[in-house]
């Protein structure tokens, strides 16, 4: 429910659905066990991530999201001072922008983490709260020109389909959503010019098959600006400043990773620049004054932060950051400062302002007292030779000063399956490694920011090549003299949960315990119940629940579940409108049946997620626990 104007206060938050299998409640000694390593692990929870930050219109101050109170809401601040948080909600924010004329915030949040989107409207004060938009749909982040403040322009769509709708609200109070244009492909709004007269839009039905369209926000009419022929993945594309030209990153369909400058009236190409061919890039920054244009890229496991030329697109300098993941957000309306986030395996994500003229850096840097003192990972990246002769990108994690200790191994799989696991900084790793564990994890065939190709590789009845790739790289950990291969242990979730069910039922003699969050156990009713855009995306990727289901039998864990001898610790939210919770709920009922020992864990407030502290101290607290107890 939104609400009332002028009383700022909680966003309402639903029943969690009712599931048909119990989860299990610790009590006596696990209970108490848990209390125990409660207060191990809390001090990794509490070591807060700052992100998304934009400036304030006078540049002066930031804003941004940061989880240091348990949940991710927003704050405003110098760089170098005190967080203020601006509002009190009971729920996850999002998004945040600062609105033209420098009084107001706008943020996104939805309810329970049911990726029901719905936009609100806080004085910087924090008065006057206003939801503007209290209907439910999966809404994209939104846009708001200068040149007409008083609109709101984004894309949306219900959770079921993927057919997807480009609207504009007001931005002042709640009011009615005009719909613009309509597309039957998931489609995405990427840019709005400052005047509020044009809007780029990307067509994406596959991972492979992207396109650019410049569409008339005054009459709705939409035309293709790029590609002019083929095939073309587009990572992002945005608006120069007089909204002459598109900068749109793409692979040309080819191993490349491009950025090139379109005119927006016909889609000529105007300039190109181009980066590491395995690279990908994740967002661009234009600034309104100097010419400036930010790009964020991936090469493999690592961020890079280039600052280029906007119209010629030759390259000024590069942002000089450790080892790490992050990427530019915003520039200062003038121009002179530039927002990034940044982290490493062993340091949360801060805010830096950078000086885009010297390449100086302004961190915000807040301690973070929870940590353990001396508390540090040392991560290297290894190629693991492959069964057909390629590389398997693995990072691996231990503790400073540890790798000639043996230690209880967790391989920690990435969602997905087109993502990657980052050099970053992620409390669960800080918390195995914290208590004992190294970590690894792989890039296997499928995952994103290695090119073009080594992402198709596992599309459709390649599957098992990737699955092959866990394997070695499981086999690979077994070996290394760090390593105890009597206390191995497989993790993932999402599609990092699938592939732990995979491990389990496939070469069971390697582990000696999993733990699988929302993860995927029949592909057949996942892809018939999850999100309408992922089933759409999913049909290259990974195939058709109906035409497909046979072959899709054979790459699902349910298939071999009779196999699964190791004990198994799941999660699940509630609300999860990706891998709905009744998939967690088959592979308990199988699992339990089979006499495994096996421990379920619902939250009733989060959805494809694990976003709240209370829920994070749980599961991290019980997740150990359960792995004490099995791998004595």
């Amino acid at each position: 429910m939104p609400s009332n104007p002028g009383t700022p206060g909680p966003i309402a938050q639903p029943g969690a659905p009712a599931g048909d299998v119990a989860p299990d409640q610790p009590s006596g000694a696990a209970a108490k066990r848990d209390a125990e390593l409660a207060a191990e692990v809390i001090g990794y929870i509490d070591a807060f991530a700052n992100t998304a930050p934009v400036f304030t219109r006078d540049g002066k101050q930031l804003v941004w999201v940061s989880t240091r109170d348990g949940l991710a809401q927003p704050y405003l601040g110098k760089i170098d001072g005190p967080a203020q948080r601006v509002v009190t909600t009971t729920q996850r924010i999002s998004q945040v922008l600062t609105a033209p004329g420098g009084k107001h915030l706008l943020f996104s949040s939805d309810t329970g983490a049911d990726e029901n989107w719905s936009f609100f409207r806080v004085g910087l004060d924090g008065k006057n709260l206003i939801e503007l938009t209290p209907n439910k749909l999966n809404r994209d982040p939104m846009f708001v020109p200068d040149g007409r403040p008083s609109q709101i322009y984004f894309t949306a769509r219900s959770l079921a389909e993927p057919r997807s709708t480009l609207y504009v609200i007001p931005a002042l109070a709640a009011g009615e959503a005009k719909a613009i244009y309509t597309d039957d492909k998931p489609t995405t709004l990427r840019a709005v010019s400052a005047d509020g007269k044009l809007a780029l839009l990307r067509q994406f039905p596959s991972r492979s098959e992207n396109t650019l369209l410049r569409l008339d926000l005054e009459t709705g009419a939409a035309a293709t600006i790029f590609p002019p022929s083929g095939k073309v993945g587009i990572g992002e594309a945005v608006l120069s400043r007089d909204g002459m030209r598109a900068l749109v990153a793409t692979d040309n369909g080819e191993q490349l990773c491009l950025l090139l400058s379109l005119d927006v009236a016909n889609g000529k190409q105007l300039a190109k620049r181009a980066f590491a061919p395995t690279a990908q890039v994740t967002s661009i920054a234009v600034a309104k004054e100097g010419g400036l244009v930010a790009v964020t890229l991936v090469n493999g496991a690592r961020s890079e932060i280039h600052l280029i030329d906007g119209r010629s697109l030759v390259e000024r300098t590069t942002v000089t950051m450790p080892p790490g993941s992050g990427g530019a957000t915003q520039f200062s309306d003038d121009g002179k400062q530039l927002l990034i986030t940044w982290s490493t395996p062993g340091r949360p994500t801060d805010i830096f302002v950078v000086d885009p003229r010297s390449g100086k850096r302004t961190p915000r840097n807040e301690p973070r007292p929870s940590l353990p003192a001396g508390f540090a990972i040392d991560t290297s990246t290894v190629d693991v030779p492959a069964h057909d002769g390629g590389r398997i990108p693995t990072n691996v994690m231990v503790a400073r000063g540890e790798q000639g200790k043996k230690h209880p191994t967790v391989v920690l799989f990435h969602g997905g399956p087109a993502s990657a696991a980052l050099i970053r900084w992620n409390p669960l790793t800080a918390a195995l490694i914290g208590a004992g564990y190294a970590v690894i994890e792989p890039n296997i065939r499928g995952s994103s920011n290695f090119g073009r190709a080594f992402e198709a590789a596992d599309n459709g009845p390649k599957r098992d090549d990737s699955y092959q790739d866990a394997e070695t790289v499981s086999r690979w950990a077994v070996a290394q003299p760090w390593v105890d291969k009597d206390r191995m242990v497989v993790m993932g979730g999402s599609w990092g949960g699938l592939l732990t069910l995979i491990a389990l039922t496939r070469w069971p003699d390697v582990w000696r315990a999993g733990v699988e969050l929302y993860g995927v156990v029949d592909l057949r009713t996942t892809l018939k119940t999850t999100m309408g855009s992922i089933r759409q995306v999913s049909y290259e990727e990974i195939g058709d629940a109906d035409k497909d289901a046979a072959f899709l039998a054979t790459i699902s864990p349910i298939t071999d579940i009779a196999k699964l001898v190791d004990p198994l610790f799941v999660y699940a939210g509630a609300n999860d409108p990706r891998v709905p919770r009744a998939e967690s709920d088959r592979i308990v009922r199988a699992v339990r049946a089979q006499h495994v020992p096996i421990e379920y864990m619902v939250a009733d407030n989060e959805g494809h997620s694990l976003a709240r502290r209370e829920n994070q101290i749980a599961f991290y607290s019980r997740m150990l626990r359960f792995l004490e107890q099995h791998l004595k």
